[in-house]
């Protein structure tokens, strides 16, 4: 039977996994509807303003939804020359100390985006653009990013103390 540790290390990962299937539905529907305004514009249909906007906003959630299950798959950037040079032991201390900057950076970007995301719901403010979305909608999922990849960071460090290095 897997401990609690492991369940919510499955927990998370099914989380991860969902959100950047989200992200990648979200950027199959900003190509659609960029295509959609390419073609229609080559056929001389107006400009639909709004398009560039949902694209814009497509990129942060996909960005924003996407990496904590990057991170988790050991698939972001790396500087991979000089990691597979070290020893075991030298990989796990590069890891932990990786992780741990990581889930420190990661947990002030959460406090601070849900800080800015309460303020933008207090205030009602909007978007300044053509849509007027509030804004907290476009922010919500800053600090959503940041506390999953900061739980995945903290996975990763105890990972490393128990050189488990992938």
């Amino acid at each position: 039977m897997p401990s609690p540790y492991h369940r919510l290390q499955r927990l998370f990962s099914r989380l991860n996994l969902w959100l950047a299937i989200l992200g990648a539905c979200i950027l199959f529907f900003a190509a659609t509807i960029i295509f959609i305004e390419v073609v229609s514009r080559a056929f001389g249909a107006g400009s639909r303003l709004w398009v560039i906007e949902i694209s814009e906003y497509s990129l942060l959630y996909i960005t924003f939804l996407g990496a904590p299950y990057l991170l988790e798959k050991n698939m972001h950037v790396t500087l991979d020359l000089v990691y597979n040079s070290l020893s075991t032991g030298w990989k796990a201390l590069a890891q932990l100390v990786n992780s741990i900057v990581g889930l420190a950076v990661c947990l002030v970007l959460a406090a601070v985006g849900i800080d800015v995301v309460l303020d933008q719901v207090e205030t009602g403010v909007r978007a300044t653009t053509v849509m007027a979305p509030p804004k907290y909608w476009i922010t919500l999922v800053l600090p959503l990013g940041m506390f999953l990849m900061a739980v995945q960071f903290l996975f990763q460090a105890v990972a490393a103390l128990r050189t488990e290095v992938s």
